[in-house]
């Protein structure tokens, strides 16, 4: 779908959910979370698709500054868009001290 999460990331998901149910919830209680780089448009519903991803299997999901997105057209052009880079940062940063809590 034009907008949205790659057909090779749907299937992943579709994969990976139907195994986690199947062995009994293998992904509740650990932690991850989206993050989307996208041209311009799509991000939003992108987020949304993987996020629901990681809250449907009862994952912990912490919270970053912004929604974890950056935007970029061409291979590194990511890296110029501050804003995102230090969302994304923010979030690594939270990934590593929650898994660190336990």
């Amino acid at each position: 779908m034009i907008g949205s999460a790659t057909s090779r990331m749907i299937a992943l998901i579709d994969r990976s959910g139907f195994v986690s149910g199947a062995r009994g919830r293998v992904f509740e209680n650990k932690v991850g979370g989206p993050l989307v780089v996208a041209r311009r448009a799509g991000q939003n519903f992108t987020f949304a698709q993987l996020l629901f991803f990681f809250l449907h299997p009862g994952m912990i999901v912490p919270e970053s500054t912004y929604w974890n997105k950056a935007f970029g057209r061409k291979r590194g052009e990511v890296l110029g868009e501050q804003e995102g880079l230090r969302t994304v940062r923010n979030f690594a940063k939270k990934i590593v001290w929650l898994i660190k809590k336990d």
